[in-house]
């Protein structure tokens, strides 16, 4: 039985155990909170249309109002490329004060159309806003000696030694061409070789082009609806002229994703802070390690389809990881490396690839 002294003394402890649970049951939850954005953008998304290369950049600016209860200062940019960056009208908003952000578009190289986004982050290291950009660019007009830049041998020239299919569906196929001239006097016979074998790659080409012609080199990524395929996928193509070897190559890459035809208003919304995270190492393992988060702050399900990074890179987070609307998720990788990168293909429609890069700084 309790004595007289000592009921009050369990009561008290009880009480203690009992907020100290309350405590840490909250503060569990809390991760899956995601905090509303503290500046109001009218709009986030922006078509300049039809515009020509030759023109250079383009600029459309967003505005905005800081909605949250204190001051908001700017801190990093993080493009989805270096075509395309966004600056504020000044460093620091305090509350209900309106400014702008403006965002560049320089479509230097690009063709086509063309989706690119740039994301902003508070100084603290909190995802602002997604701020998307779409053009249709029109190529400029360039001599001979500039469209055929690169050597295969002293008489044969191509376009280019790189080509980058961009996004395709589980099922879907993409084809595109570099063009092959020959400035000698005599027929040149040129085969385009893949360097190893590819279940996704095919080439087609006439094989000889006479003097003074050129020759179309067609590649074609033709992706199974296979959930497997979801990921990056990276060919090298040799150029043979005349039955020899050259040095010159064509480096094919294309990136696996869902079909985003239908988007529809219910669908995930990623996002990773930071983007750039600054490794520390392990004293005992020696190995460079850092963690980011991320974030799903749409109204479906985040999937991880693939995870593409180097090997002897160490990461949590898998293919086939799910990430419910307004969770968060913490990401850890390590390496014996001091800079790498984690790439995700994700079911997201504004970013069906996210990197995620690690750096170690000396100090």
């Amino acid at each position: 039985m309790l004595t007289a002294t000592f009921y009050p003394m369990f009561v008290y402890v009880y009480k203690i155990l009992y907020c100290l649970l309350i405590n840490l049951f909250l503060c569990a939850a809390l991760p899956a909170q995601i905090v509303p954005h503290p500046l109001d953008f009218k709009i986030v998304t922006w078509d300049f249309g039809k515009i020509r290369e030759a023109d250079g950049s383009v600029f459309h600016s967003f505005p905005f109002v800081n909605s949250s209860s204190g001051p908001v200062t700017i801190g990093r940019v993080s493009p989805s490329c270096r075509c395309v960056n966004a600056i504020a009208t000044q460093e620091s908003f305090e509350n209900g004060e309106m400014g702008e952000m403006t965002v560049r578009f320089n479509p230097a190289g690009e063709t086509g159309q063309v989706h690119r986004y740039v994301d902003i982050y508070s100084s603290e290291g909190i995802f602002l806003v997604k701020l998307s950009i779409t053009a249709h660019v029109i190529p400029e007009e360039r001599s001979v000696g500039e469209q055929f830049g690169f050597r295969i041998t002293d008489n044969v020239y191509a376009t280019s030694n790189h080509v980058n299919m961009g996004y395709i569906p589980l099922g879907g196929s993409v084809s595109k061409t570099i063009s092959v001239i020959n400035t000698s006097s005599e027929s040149v016979k040129v085969i385009a070789r893949p360097r190893a074998a590819s279940s996704f790659l095919s080439t087609d080409h006439s094989g000889s082009v006479a003097p003074g012609e050129t020759l179309n080199i067609e590649f074609t990524y033709e992706i199974p609806d296979d959930p497997d395929s979801y990921g990056i996928k990276k060919d090298t193509v040799d150029i043979l002229a005349d039955g020899v070897r050259t040095p010159f190559a064509v480096n094919i890459s294309c990136i696996c994703t869902d079909h985003f035809r239908d988007r529809g208003s219910v669908v995930p919304d990623l996002t990773v802070s930071p983007s750039l995270v600054l490794l520390k190492r392990k004293l005992l393992t020696r190995n460079f390690e850092g963690h980011s988060v991320i974030a799903n702050r749409g109204s479906a399900d985040l999937h991880i389809r693939a995870v593409e990074t180097d090997a002897g890179i160490q990461t949590n987070i898998n293919k086939g990881d799910v990430i419910r609307p307004g969770e968060r998720m913490r990401i850890k990788a390590g390496s014996l490396k001091k800079a790498f990168s984690v790439f995700l293909i994700t079911n997201d429609p504004a970013r069906p690839l996210k990197e995620i890069r690690f750096n170690y700084q000396e100090k």
